[in-house]
């Protein structure tokens, strides 16, 4: 059985919902698809990478989420590349938007553990946004570039 293939879809009680990728600082399309919309197409086995063949773009590295709606976000949750541990995110921050335009302050920072395992994050209370940004700082092998296989976006 192929080990990726877990759904990262179900967590308890809690949705995720649609989105979509509407803006990403830095993705690499020379030698593989790695665009930043493999983080939301479903997929463990694909995945999101940041630029590193012709020029290597330094941290930090943002990807931009539409939520198409206005939504109350409770959290969201991160899976690491699944067959290289190459740009695995460390340090974090997450910001908001009604418009896409004017973004909030940081509204939750940390540091994912070093591994391949989903990472699950909880706001420390839900913000009403329709977009949220994602920008990772750093990275576990201190290498400037960043990896990711799925993002999704919980909401009330």
């Amino acid at each position: 059985g192929n080990k990726l293939a877990t759904s990262t879809m179900t967590f308890d009680k809690i949705t995720t919902i649609p989105i979509k990728v509407v803006f990403c600082s830095s993705e690499e399309n020379k030698a593989e698809d790695t665009p930043a919309s493999n983080l939301v197409d479903g997929k463990p086995n694909t995945f999101w990478h940041t630029m590193y063949s012709v020029t290597m773009a330094n941290f930090p590295h943002t990807v931009d989420f539409d939520c198409y709606l206005s939504k109350t976000l409770t959290g969201f949750s991160y899976l690491p590349r699944q067959d290289s541990p190459n740009g695995n995110i460390r340090e974090y921050e997450i910001q908001v938007s009604e418009d896409g335009k004017n973004w909030s302050e940081v509204i939750c920072k940390g540091s994912f553990e070093k591994n391949n395992l989903l990472k699950k994050v909880k706001f420390d209370k839900p913000v009403k946004a329709r977009y949220l940004r994602f920008r990772a700082l750093s990275s576990h092998d201190g290498h400037d570039y960043a990896t990711g296989a799925e993002f999704n976006i919980m909401a009330e």
